[in-house]
């Protein structure tokens, strides 16, 4: 008996049977092992001896019946049928093996197709993926950019609110000044409005004396709104 090939097809029932039935008309006994010798592509045990006994049952054999005496016309005929159903069976064997080891080639040769086209779109899929992180990468950067940018805008612009803030301050406090007569940063505190004190607050810039000095010199030393007086007053500056 040749070895099943690797991945050769089990024997299927109707084959054990054919193969049985050639052993018996042969006047052989259909035993396990005349009929996995038999077998083209040999079989499992367990599996023939499955199919033998299904054969065994559905053709009522016994082997206590067999016959012990054949004449040598039925014997050949006999031999000839069972060679027969043994080159059908090797046929049918064969074909069947052929077929499974062409759709296996053609399962092989998709599954290779298969795997070509899944790397091409991983590799496809890779090249997007940098090009998209470098798009990330400079969206992040230019986001940065702006971000300075904006920061800058909105430093200047609360800088220039302030300054007009703080003019305005100097405004109220010349108007004061012309009815009050000259004044300490101390004595023009009081007279200012509620709305430039809360104001202040919101400048991030506590308006107290000091403050109001500082602010002041500022003004004096460019020639606008004041003119220092003597102990720490301050007068209107004419003009």
């Amino acid at each position: 008996m040749l070895p099943a090939p690797r991945g050769a097809p089990m024997p299927s029932e109707s084959l054990v049977f054919h193969v049985a039935d050639a052993l018996l008309a042969k006047g052989e006994r259909p035993s396990l092992r005349k009929v996995r010798e038999a077998l083209p592509t040999g079989g499992s045990p367990r599996e023939v001896c499955k199919h033998l006994r299904a054969w065994r049952k559905k053709r009522g054999y016994d082997p206590k019946l067999e016959p012990t005496d054949m004449s040598k016309a039925m014997k050949a005929a006999g031999q000839a049928l069972a060679m027969d159903l043994w080159k059908q069976a090797k046929r049918e064997a064969t074909q069947a093996f052929s077929r499974e080891r062409e759709a296996a080639a053609a399962m092989a040769t998709d599954e290779k197709q298969d795997r070509e086209h899944l790397l091409g779109m991983v590799e496809t899929l890779q090249v997007e993926n940098a090009a998209l992180a470098a798009r990330a990468g400079a969206a992040e950067t230019e986001t940065a950019r702006v971000l300075a940018r904006l920061q800058k805008v909105e430093y200047q612009l609360d800088r220039l609110r302030a300054e007009e803030f703080w003019d305005r301050v100097m405004q109220e406090i010349a108007e004061v000044l012309v009815e009050r007569g000259p004044l300490t940063p101390t004595e023009i505190l009081p007279e200012l409005k509620d709305v430039t004190l809360r104001g202040a607050a919101l400048h991030k810039e506590p308006l107290t004396p000091g403050t109001l000095k500082k602010k002041m010199d500022v003004r004096v030393s460019f020639g606008r709104y004041f003119e220092p007086r003597d102990e720490g007053r301050y007068a209107r500056r004419a003009g």
